[in-house]
Formats: C-alpha cells, structure tokens, sequence
C-alpha cells in the first residue's frame, strides 16, 4: 500500500497549526494536540494492513480470507468463512446499504466497485476501510466477489482533526485573512493527495487484474482440450490469492500430445508474471524443432533463470513435462509424483525426484535432466498435480495428504477425466471445511480415448 496519501495528510495538519497558532496565542492547546497527533500518525501509518477476500455473489459466504483480518479486526479468519452474513452484520450499519448496492453492482458484472466504509471490530472499535470489489469466475462453473480492503481509520482520523480544528478557529474568529488561505490551501492539497492515492490504487488494481486474466487467459480452454481425439482429458487451476503461481498446459504437436505442470514458490504478481514466462517458453520451444528433453529443459531453465534476475526476484519452479505418443508417455523435470490408476483399479506413483531439477534456481541444470517412461492404455489414467491439493490442511493443521489424493482417483477411475476432477476438489473441499487454501491447486487428468 502506498502511504504518501497519510503522511502528506499529517504535515499539512501540522502546518496548518502552525499557522493558527501565529494568529492568536489562545489557541495553543489546539496547535499542541496536532503536534501530538502528527507523531501519532507517523507511527501507526506504518501498520496500515490489506484484507484479501474471496466470496459469493451476494457477500453472505466467504471462501477465503487472508490473516490481516483476524489482526486488524479480531474476529479469527474462520469465523469469517463459517459464519453466513458476518461481513454484512459487522458492517457499520449506516454504511450496510452502500456496501450492498456496490457487491451488487460488480456480481452484476459492471465493473470493479470501489467504496468507503466502516467495520465494527471485536473490541468494539469503528474501523475505516477502502474496498476494491470485482467479479471473477471461479474454475467450477461458478461465480464469486474478490474483495481487497485497506485500513484508512488514520485518515479519516485526521480529516476529522483538521476539519474540528478550522471550525473551531472559525467560529471563536481567530482566522485571519492568512489562516483562509491556509485553509485553502490545505483543503487543497487534502484533494491532490486523496486524488493521487486514487490513482495509485486504481492503477496497482488495474496491473493485478490484467495479470489475472492473462493467466486465466492462457490456460487451456474446455473445447481445445476435447479437440484432442486420442484423450480425454480435463484440467483446473484455482489460485489461493489473486494471482497464482501455478501453471499447466497442453499442446498438440506431431501426433502426440505435451502436457506440462509447474509450481512457482509463492504467489502473487511476481509468481504469476513467471508462470506466464514458463507457458510462453515452453510454447515456443515446442514449435522451434524437434523435441530432445535434454536441450529443452535446459533452455527453459536458462531462460528463466536469467528473467528472474533480471526481475531481481528469488523465485523458482518445479516443473515436469508429459509426452503421450502412441500409448507411451515419457516424463521428464522435477516436480510432484504422477499418479496412474490401471483399468483394474491398480495404483502407481511415479517419483520426478531424479528427472530434473528446480528451473531458475541455477543457471546450468543440464546434468540433472533424466526420463522417465510409462505406459499408459485404455482404461488407465494418469493424474498430474501440484502440492497445494496435497498440503492443503484441515482444521486440525492435518494435510490432505498424497493418500487421501490417490484414493479419490482410484474411487473414480472409471469415469470420465472431467467426473474424476470434479471428485478429487470435491474430496479436498470437504476435507478442509471451512479453512482458507493456502496455495494455488492445480490439477490435470489425462484417459486415453
């Protein structure tokens, strides 16, 4: 969050007190009070927070909820998600209406809605709060509100000082024609930077949306994937916060068939904009010539090391690739076990460990890179994920786990790929219940036709 919007709003109250305090001597108490409150301000600016949430259309039920709430506001962050109607409930109910009419207005799709508003916290205190609201369509056929919050209390705070202050001045007539143009000039420079912290906001949103739907953009769509008359094959991606740092893919290329699956570390805008170098790179290197793991791999690594540096960012990947050709897929790249399920219900895992390395973690990894190779008929599937399924936790703090993984696929095996996705979320999301996904959660399930 940018702050320059409070700290300009504290000098100027503490110049415009300044200025009160030449005009008449009896009102120092007043020019002593935005002498101390300007310090105040200085320290608590830099405990401004932001609240992610991810919720219904209609704002009774959040899925998701990052810890800043719990901290700016005290009510524990699974209350928030258990609890039909809390952020509704908790609002300031002069501010309930205009909440509504704006979640209206984005679940309408009419754009991202930006408002003011006050929460009532657990200790009773009357928090300031700027929301961004949006609608985003959820990976299940669904529709849901992403929230973003930012405490303003301070600058509401001090708004309220300086305009107590120059009332105050005014009606005991100790402003002379120099404190008018103070006021002015205050008043003035209140709105500069209420219009600069507008925009600052407007364009970081801006930034993280079109990120947002770049990624969502190049995942592969419903109808590309059913082009594909060898397989049947179904995928997801949800990301945990606005924008996720994982990635899959598939290409259609000489008769067979790429599917590649990575998992950037962390989220957020410098994962997603690596997730979108990986899915461009690994694109083009699949159209450039003949596909040789060795050499494409560590091409791939070497670009990808050298962007993030230049990015000056730590982030790395885990990343495999699958290539189905003529019943045979041939796996290589370290990532997550790959799951097959055989027709007679015959589980195997097979371990990437030893196929690859981290990319962009070093700038040569040509000597890890090793296949691996699986047969793969009709009546068989095969599974490929990444660990936010498996790590995701309920609770208890007690992972999802690579067991309860495998198990919801071999229970569903024999069904169509999309059925089987559809069994594995509806494992996990039962599993966790109410608590937030800490990470991003792809998945993708490949039958042969």
């Amino acid at each position: 969050m940018d702050l320059t919007g409070i700290g300009g709003v504290t000098l100027v109250i503490l110049a415009l007190a300044v200025v009160i305090l030449v005009v008449d001597r009896r009102i120092s108490e007043q020019s002593l009070e935005l002498q101390l409150s300007e310090q105040r301000y200085r320290q608590l600016a830099e405990s401004v927070q932001v609240i992610l949430w991810r919720g219904g259309i209609d704002c009774t039920q959040f899925s998701y909820i990052n810890q800043e709430a719990e901290g700016l506001l005290g009510y524990p962050t699974g209350t928030w998600m258990s609890t039909p109607a809390f952020w509704n409930d908790h609002l300031h109910p002069e501010d309930r209406q205009l909440a509504a009419s704006c979640c209206k207005a984005a679940a309408e799709n009419q754009g991202p809605q930006r408002f003011e508003h006050r929460m009532i916290a657990a200790d009773g205190r009357v928090v300031w709060l700027r929301t961004s609201v949006r609608l985003v369509a959820g990976n299940r056929e669904t529709k849901e509100l992403i929230g973003v919050m930012t405490d303003i209390t301070e600058r509401k705070q001090a708004q309220e000082i300086a305009s107590r202050c120059l009332h105050e001045a005014i009606e005991t007539n100790y402003v002379t024609a120099e404190a008018s143009r103070a006021k002015s000039e205050f008043l003035a420079e209140i709105k500069r930077l209420n219009d600069q912290l507008k925009r600052e906001n407007t364009r970081m949103s801006a930034e993280l949306e079109v990120t947002q739907r770049l990624q969502q953009m190049m995942l592969p769509r419903d109808e590309d994937l059913r082009k594909v008359a060898t397989l049947d094959i179904s995928g997801v991606m949800e990301p945990a916060a606005e924008v996720g740092g994982d990635y899959y893919d598939v290409v259609s290329q000489d008769g067979g068939v790429f599917f590649g699956i990575g998992d950037v570390t962390g989220h957020g805008l410098e994962s997603g904009v690596i997730a979108l170098m990986v899915q461009t790179a690994v694109r083009t290197l699949l159209a450039s010539g003949p596909y040789d793991s060795r050499k494409f791999l560590d091409i791939l690594n070497r670009v990808i090391y050298s962007n993030a540096r230049r990015m000056n960012c730590d982030r790395n990947l885990t990343f495999s690739l699958l290539h189905y050709q003529d019943r045979l897929v041939t796996i290589c790249g370290q990532h997550e076990e790959v799951l097959v399920v055989r027709g007679n219900g015959v589980l195997e895992r097979h371990d990437t460990l030893n196929l690859g390395f981290p990319l962009g973690l070093v700038e040569d990894i040509s000597g890890f890179i090793c296949e691996a190779q699986v047969p793969l008929g009709a009546g068989d599937v095969m599974v490929a994920y990444t660990d936010g399924i498996t790590e995701a936790m309920n609770c208890a703090g007690v992972t999802f786990g690579i067991e309860r993984l495998s198990e919801a696929v071999r229970i569903s095996h024999r069904q169509p790929a999309e059925a089987i996705r559809e069994a594995v979320l509806s494992s996990l999301h039962e599993y966790v219940g109410g608590q937030q996904l800490l990470d991003d959660i792809s998945l993708l399930v490949i039958k042969p036709a």
